[in-house]
């Protein structure tokens, strides 16, 4: 850059500029904290983990409608977004997801089998 800046740029655009940056990072640490906040309830992490479902990010976006695929891309982005807060705001919550999930998934696997075994 030029020694003298002010030269090129408006000095209040630049002054406008870093107010927002200020307040962007300000927003974003009350987002990331806000997040934290919702992952330590039980509640909060299921909510977190069917909305990575629903956006589709553990399967493919693709499909042979372009417009099908482009919805399913979007959703995915949004998804992928999430999932960086998450992981920006606890960086084990993802597995702590998962790991609540499958526990979740077995759980309900062997009540099933227990209810086909009584009903034999």
């Amino acid at each position: 850059m030029p020694d003298n800046i002010e030269n090129f740029y408006d000095t209040e655009i630049l002054k406008r500029n870093d107010k927002l940056s200020a307040e962007g990072k300000r927003i974003r640490q009350r987002e990331i904290s806000d997040l934290r906040r919702i992952l330590k309830l039980p509640e909060g992490r299921r909510f977190i983990w069917s909305q990575l479902g629903k956006a589709g990010i553990f399967h493919d976006s693709f499909s042979l409608n372009s417009n099908q695929t482009g919805y399913n891309l979007g959703k995915r982005s949004m998804g992928l977004d999430l999932l960086i807060d998450l992981n920006e705001a606890d960086v084990g919550a993802f597995a702590q997801l998962q790991s609540e999930y499958m526990s979740e998934v077995n759980k309900n696997k062997n009540e099933l089998k227990e209810d086909l075994n009584d009903g034999t």
